[in-house]
């Protein structure tokens, strides 16, 4: 006998089901058939699809485009105000006006994409990067204003030890005192030197401003693409025409020389033979 009710929820459970319908845990069946869900007599045919659009909306999130009028508007005043001299609401008006783009950059991104919300985020990241680069070249200017104002004090110190060890120098020249000139022209040396080597200091450090400069403005400036120029392809070297090909008349087989034809040596010939003469 099927059991009535689901064990796990207590629902109610169909006739023959093998699955509960609210918590869909499986139930036992006797001959673990599957089960067949009876369709309802009005709806044994094509069943229409109604679709209804429904127009979203947010709660708790402010209108982006009054964010950015708010913020817009209390720039120009945090300007008009600084502008008057009055420091402190001016500040305040910048914090404010501050405050307002990032609550306009974030109610922008939560809610779905617009033309608005792209302009806003466009200005604000240009505005954010532009004032990163205004923050990074003061640092740069201020800092190598204090590095360059420190090497140029130490530099007129050393023109002036030069100048004294000059007249120094002069006055041991004039004496005759040799020992002085020596130690005098030593000192005139190491003076020189350290004079060159904070010149090269001085070169050093305004090139490394000037390199932190230019490396905040690329981040600032629109990625420019060049097109490598055209390389013509080298023609090749003009070459001699190909000459026909010389064959070399063909020689005769060198022979070995004729060898004498050997002779046979003469030998005597036999005489005829005699006749018997009776005796």
């Amino acid at each position: 006998m099927p059991v009535a009710n689901c064990a796990n929820c207590g629902a109610r459970l169909p006739k023959d089901g093998r699955f509960c319908p609210e918590c869909g845990v499986r139930t036992s069946v006797e001959n673990d058939a599957t089960a067949v869900e009876e369709i309802p007599p009005d709806e044994t045919g094509r069943v229409p699809v109604h679709t209804v659009s429904v127009t979203p909306r947010y709660f708790g999130i402010a209108p982006p485009l009054a964010l950015f009028a708010i913020a817009v508007a209390a720039l120009a005043a945090a300007i008009v105000v600084l502008v008057a001299g009055k420091a402190i609401a001016g500040a305040l008006l910048l914090a404010a006006a501050a405050l307002f783009s990032v609550l306009f950059v974030t109610a922008s991104k939560r809610l779905p994409e617009n033309a608005v919300a792209r302009v806003g985020r466009r200005v604000f990241a240009t505005a954010r990067d532009r004032t990163g680069f205004a923050v990074e070249a003061v640092s740069v200017h201020s800092t190598t204003r204090v590095e360059l104002f420190r090497l140029r004090r130490e530099l007129s110190e050393l023109v002036a030890e030069r100048a004294e060890a000059a007249r120094a120098l002069g006055e041991a020249v004039y004496v005759g005192a040799e020992d002085e000139i020596e130690a005098g022209r030593n000192r005139m040396s190491e003076i020189e030197q350290a004079l060159a080597d904070k010149e090269g200091e001085m070169t050093r450090v305004t090139a490394a401003a000037n390199e932190r400069i230019q490396r905040a403005q690329l981040q600032v400036q629109p990625t420019e693409v060049v097109e490598p120029p055209e390389v013509p392809e080298p023609m090749p070297a003009p070459s001699e025409p190909p000459q026909p090909v010389i064959v070399p008349e063909p020689s005769p087989v060198p022979s070995e020389p004729p060898m004498p034809v050997p002779s046979p040596e003469p030998s005597p010939e036999p005489s005829p033979p005699q006749p018997e003469q009776p005796s």
